[in-house]
């Protein structure tokens, strides 16, 4: 399936070229194991797999027995994870979450090396699209590159914004502080920020992501920021 994003696609050709061969994209277990852990501690029936490439994490999860929809910018990516068996899946060629998907309607929001392909406005559209569809209470599993890898060429690339470079062929990574990642994030509950390195067998040099494990606690109640304000306003007046 196709949709219309907010914004041209032309960016999606730019990763199309990382699916042109037969294989399907590997599993890196280490983090597998994390997700898996986290689903099988959580409700997750139901899964939204923002960024899934070529189905490799989609497909996992759907012979666990899960429900899920990918979401990939890039077409060579959507169509190599149609060719998968896993009748629990369906894959969407989009640039954002389509607003055709009903609200309220995911137990799990899943983007594994996504985010950090976003820019800070981009993904400030993707975050209200996933507490669209987010089920109250439901979870949110992402991991994203940190400022600590040394895999990534990065003082080969184009620095177009503090910490924000841009490849040869026009792909976009992100590169997050702990920090930055948790402000960015501080809509979620119960967040916990882990960290996953090793040594990438293909250069040899430092891998490191930042992986979070959280829970949505739903919109924000009108009584609740008037109880956040009375509150703050009550903690003005006693300071010395």
């Amino acid at each position: 399936a196709e949709h219309d994003g907010l914004q041209p696609s032309r960016v999606g050709h730019s990763w199309d070229g990382d699916y042109e061969t037969r294989e399907y994209s590997p599993v890196y277990e280490p983090l597998w194991r994390m997700l898996e852990t986290f689903l099988g501690n959580a409700p997750s029936e139901t899964v939204l797999d923002f960024g899934c490439g070529d189905g490799t994490y989609a497909r996992l999860m759907g012979e666990k027995g899960r429900q899920v929809t990918g979401i990939d910018i890039s077409e060579r990516a959507i169509q190599k994870a149609g060719t998968r068996k896993c009748e629990k899946c369906i894959f969407i060629r989009c640039d954002c979450i389509p607003n055709d998907l009903p609200g309220d309607s995911f137990d799990v929001v899943v983007a594994l090396n996504s985010l950090h392909c976003l820019t800070h406005d981009q993904r400030a559209g993707l975050y209200e699209q996933i507490r669209r569809v987010l089920k109250p209470n439901g979870y949110f599993f992402a991991s994203v590159l940190s400022v600590e890898d040394e895999s990534y060429p990065r003082r080969e690339w184009r620095e177009i914004a503090p910490c924000t470079f841009v490849d040869g062929v026009g792909k976009l990574f992100h590169f997050f502080t702990e920090s930055e990642l948790a402000n960015e994030l501080s809509w979620l509950e119960t967040r916990e920020i882990g960290k996953l390195q090793n040594i990438h067998p293909g250069c040899g040099r430092k891998s490191a992501l930042f992986v979070v494990a959280a829970q949505y606690p739903g919109p924000v109640k009108p009584e609740d920021v008037a109880s956040k304000k009375t509150t703050s306003t009550h903690s003005e007046r006693i300071r010395p």
